[in-house]
C-alpha cells in the first residue's frame, strides 16, 4: 500500500513544510550554541533532517504490514523498541559518514559530532516516536472512516430490506381480495370479472414499477388508487362513493409509492363490507412548500372494527414513514363517533 504522505500533493507539502521547520529550528539552535559556524550548522541541519525525512517515509511499510489487532501490547512495544534502535542507529551512522566525509579536514567538528552522538540519538528516538504516532493516527482514522462507511451502507441495506418486507406484506393482501372478487364474479357476471382483471393488471403494473422504495408523485399515486377503487366499485356498485378534494399544485409533490393503498383498503374494508347502504370515502389533499398533507375519512361500524382489530396496513405505514423520514409523528389517527380519519404528512424538503 502506498505511503499516505505520498498520496496527494497536499500531504507531501505538509510533510515537507514540517521538516523545513525542524531544519530551521536545528539550524538556529546550532548557531546559537556557537559550537559550529553558520555554514556547518546549515549543512548539518540540512543533511541530518533530510535523512530522517527519507527514513520516516520508509517506516510506513513495516508498520502497515506488520500490525495486527490480535498482537499483544508488550510484543508491539518490543518490536517498536527494536525498530527504533535500528532506525536511529542507521540515521546517526549515515549522518556521521556523510558529514565527516565533508568536514574531515576540520578535526574540531569531527570531535564535536562524536561527542554529540548521545543527544543526537535522543532526538532520533523523538523523531521516530512522532513519525510512528502520525502513522498510527492515519491508520486508525482510515479504519474509523471505513467502519463508518460500512455501517452506513449496512444500515441502508437493512432499511431497504425492511421497506421491501413491509411492501411485500401489503401487495399480496390486496391481490388476495381482488382474486376472490374476480372468482365470485366469473360465473354470475363475467363482463365485470373481465373489467376487474384489466384494472388489476394495471394496478400490478404500477406496483411492479414501484418495487424499489422510491418517491413518486401524488398524481401517480392518486391514479393508482383510482384503479383500486374502480375494481371495488365493480364489486360494490353504488354502495361505494368516492369524494376527492385535491389542490392542483399538490399533484406534483412527492410521496412514497403505494403508501396510501392500505388506508384506502381499510376504508373500503371497514366502511363498505359491513354496510348495506351507501358508504362515502373522502380524500382531501392540501400542501405548502414544506409538506403534503392527505386526509382520508370514512364511516365505519365500531363493533365491526372492534371484532376485526387493526390489520398490518396502519402498522406498515408507520414503519415506512419512520424508516424514510426518521419521524414518528407523520401518521395521525382519529375516531369520532362512526367517522374514522387518517391524516398523513409527507415532508417535501
Amino acid at each position: 500500500m502506498q505511503n499516505p504522505i505520498l498520496e496527494n500533493r497536499k500531504s507531501i507539502t505538509s510533510y515537507t513544510a514540517v521538516w523545513i521547520i525542524v531544519m530551521l529550528i536545528h539550524f538556529l539552535l546550532l548557531t546559537i550554541s556557537g559550537k559550529v559556524t553558520i555554514s556547518f550548522a546549515f549543512v548539518e541541519s540540512l543533511i541530518t533532517n533530510l535523512l530522517f525525512a527519507i527514513i520516516g517515509l520508509g517506516l510506513w511499510f513495516p508498520i502497515f504490514y506488520s500490525r495486527s489487532d490480535n498482537q499483544k501490547l508488550i510484543n508491539t512495544f518490543l518490536n517498536h523498541l527494536f525498530a527504533c534502535v535500528v532506525t536511529v542507529g542507521i540515521w546517526v551512522l549515515l549522518s556521521y559518514v556523510m558529514l565527516v566525509s565533508l568536514f574531515q579536514s576540520n578535526t574540531g567538528y569531527v570531535s564535536y559530532f562524536r561527542e554529540s552522538i548521545p543527544w543526537r540519538s535522543g532526538i532520533g528516538v523523538l523523531f521516530y516516536g512522532v513519525v510512528i504516532l502520525v502513522y498510527y493516527l492515519i491508520i486508525y482514522y482510515r479504519s474509523f472512516r471505513e467502519n463508518t462507511i460500512r455501517e452506513s451502507e449496512l444500515k441502508a441495506l437493512v432499511t431497504e430490506s425492511e421497506l421491501n418486507s413491509l411492501k411485500s406484506q401489503i401487495n399480496p393482501h390486496f391481490l388476495f381480495n381482488s382474486l376472490n372478487s374476480i372468482s365470485s364474479l366469473t360465473m354470475i357476471q363475467p363482463g365485470k370479472a373481465q373489467e376487474m382483471i384489466i384494472k388489476l393488471s394495471e394496478f400490478l403494473r404500477y406496483s411492479i414499477s414501484n418495487k424499489e422504495e422510491k418517491l413518486t408523485t401524488l398524481l401517480a399515486e392518486i391514479n393508482n388508487i383510482n384503479r383500486y377503487l374502480d375494481i371495488e366499485k365493480v364489486r360494490f356498485g353504488k354502495r361505494l362513493t368516492v369524494k376527492q378534494v385535491i389542490d392542483e399544485p399538490c399533484l406534483k409533490l412527492k410521496l412514497p409509492g403505494l403508501i396510501l393503498q392500505p388506508l384506502v383498503e381499510n376504508a373500503v374494508k371497514y366502511g363498505v363490507y359491513e354496510n348495506t347502504g351507501e358508504s362515502v370515502l373522502e380524500m382531501v389533499c392540501n400542501c405548502n412548500s414544506a409538506s403534503l398533507v392527505i386526509i382520508l375519512r370514512n364511516e365505519f361500524d365500531p363493533d365491526f372494527l372492534y371484532k376485526k382489530g387493526e390489520g398490518i396496513g396502519l402498522q406498515n405505514i408507520r414503519s415506512r414513514l419512520r424508516l424514510l423520514y426518521n419521524r414518528d409523528d407523520l401518521l395521525m389517527i382519529r375516531q369520532e363517533g362512526n367517522i374514522f380519519e387518517a391524516k398523513v404528512i409527507f415532508p417535501q424538503q
